[in-house]
C-alpha cells in the first residue's frame, strides 16, 4: 500500500487516534457523547478542531479493524466504549513504511554529516527489521549533497557526544594553531558544526567563560576524569548562535547593526540566499541593487563570509567593520601588483 504524504490532516488523524487511544486505555469508562466531548476537550488544548460523531465512529473502526483494538462497543447491557483488555498504539510495533522513511533519513544524515552515530542507527533498524519480520529494500540516491574535504577529529566525534549526554568531564591533548600542545580538562557542552569542521563548547576547568575548541587539533585519545561535572551556566545552547556566523563569539562584544549595499550582479543571488537569517532588505534601487541590513558578532567568520562576495558587496556601516573589510582589500590588492 502506497503510503501517503504526511500532511496537517493526515497529523491531525494520527493526534485524534492517539488521544482516543489514551481514553479507552483509562479507567473511566464513556458513552460515545463522553468519549466525543473529552476528545474535543484534548483536541483545542492542542490548538486543533474539533470532529463530529461520525469521524470519531470512523477513528474507532480503524482502531479496531486495522491496529486490533479489543474494543467493547455499546450493547444493551453496557453503553459504554472501552478496551477490554490492556492495549496500548505505544506498543504497537512500526511496520514497512515507517522502517522505509527511517531508512532514508538516516541515508540523509549520513550524506549530511558523515558523523558514526549513523552506524547505531542502522543497528536499531535493523532490529526493528528482525522483530516484525521484514527486509525493506535500500532506495536509490535521491539527494545530493555537497562534497567536502574530510575534516580531521570526526573520531572524537561519538567520544565527546557521549561525555555531554552524560555530563562526564573529559581530559584531552589540544593543540592551539602556533602553539605548545597541552592537557586540558574540559566540561563539555555542545558540539558544534561550521563547514564541515566539527568544535567543541564547554569550560575549561577553573575558568568562568566559554572555550571553543576545534576537534581537529586534539592529539592523542580522549580521557574520562573523575572530577566533579560543573553543569553549564554560561550560555543558552538554544539561541547561543543566533547572532553569529560560525562557531566563534568574540568576549566582551555585543552584536553589531551592520548595513551593506549589494550590487545588481549579486543582488538576486543575496535575497534568494541571504547572508544571515538576521537579513532585511531595506531599499531596492533602480538599478536593481540592494541595502541590507544584519545583526551579527564581528569575528573571523564574518569577514570571511563578506570577502567571498568580493566587490559585489560594499560595508556601509559599522565604520569599525568597513575599515577592516577596507585594509583586507588593500593588503590582497598589494599581493596581485
Amino acid at each position: 500500500m502506497k503510503r501517503q504524504k504526511i500532511t496537517h490532516e493526515r497529523r491531525h488523524i494520527r493526534l485524534r487516534l492517539e488521544i482516543i487511544d489514551e481514553l479507552l486505555s483509562g479507567h473511566a469508562k464513556r458513552t460515545y457523547p463522553d468519549l466525543l466531548e473529552a476528545l474535543g476537550k484534548s483536541l483545542l488544548l492542542k490548538g486543533e478542531v474539533p470532529i463530529q460523531m461520525r469521524m470519531l465512529k470512523n477513528d474507532i473502526a480503524y482502531l479496531e479493524n486495522t491496529m486490533d483494538a479489543p474494543i467493547h462497543r455499546p450493547d444493551k447491557k453496557d453503553n459504554r466504549i472501552y478496551y477490554t483488555k490492556r492495549f496500548s498504539l505505544k506498543n504497537v510495533p512500526v511496520d514497512d513504511d515507517d522502517i522505509s522513511i527511517l531508512k532514508n533519513a538516516v541515508a540523509i544524515l549520513k550524506k549530511a554529516t558523515n558523523i558514526k552515530l549513523t552506524d547505531e542507527v542502522d543497528e536499531i533498524i535493523s532490529r526493528l527489521e528482525n522483530k516484525i519480520h521484514t527486509n525493506v529494500p535500500d532506495s536509490g540516491t535521491m539527494i545530493a549533497f555537497e562534497e567536502h574535504t574530510e575534516a580531521i577529529g570526526k573520531e572524537y566525534f561519538d567520544d565527546l557526544f557521549s561525555a555531554i549526554k552524560l555530563k562526564q568531564p573529559v581530559k584531552v591533548n589540544y593543540q592551539p594553531f602556533g602553539k605548545e600542545i597541552r592537557e586540558w580538562l574540559i566540561h563539555p557542552y555542545m558540539l558544534k558544526e561550521y563547514r564541515n569542521r566539527w568544535f567543541l563548547i564547554g569550560r575549561v576547568d577553573g575558568k568562568q567563560s566559554l572555550s571553543n575548541l576545534r576537534l581537529d587539533s586534539i592529539k592523542g585519545k580522549i580521557k574520562n576524569s573523575s572530577e566533579k561535572f560543573i553543569e553549564n551556566d554560561l550560555f543558552n545552547p538554544e539561541t547561543y548562535f543566533n547572532d553569529v556566523i560560525g562557531p566563534t563569539i568574540p568576549k566582551d562584544t555585543l552584536p553589531l547593526d551592520i548595513t551593506i549595499k549589494v550590487d545588481t550582479s549579486s543582488a538576486d543571488y543575496i535575497r534568494t540566499k541571504p547572508i544571515h537569517k538576521s537579513q532585511v532588505i531595506h531599499k531596492v534601487f533602480k538599478d536593481g541593487s540592494l541595502l541590507i541590513t544584519m545583526k551579527l558578532f564581528n569575528n573571523y567568520e564574518l569577514k570571511s563570509q563578506l570577502l567571498s562576495y568580493g566587490p559585489a558587496i560594499q560595508v556601509i556601516k559599522p565604520e569599525l567593520l568597513r575599515n577592516e573589510m577596507k585594509d583586507i582589500f588593500l593588503k590582497g590588492m598589494e599581493l596581485y601588483k
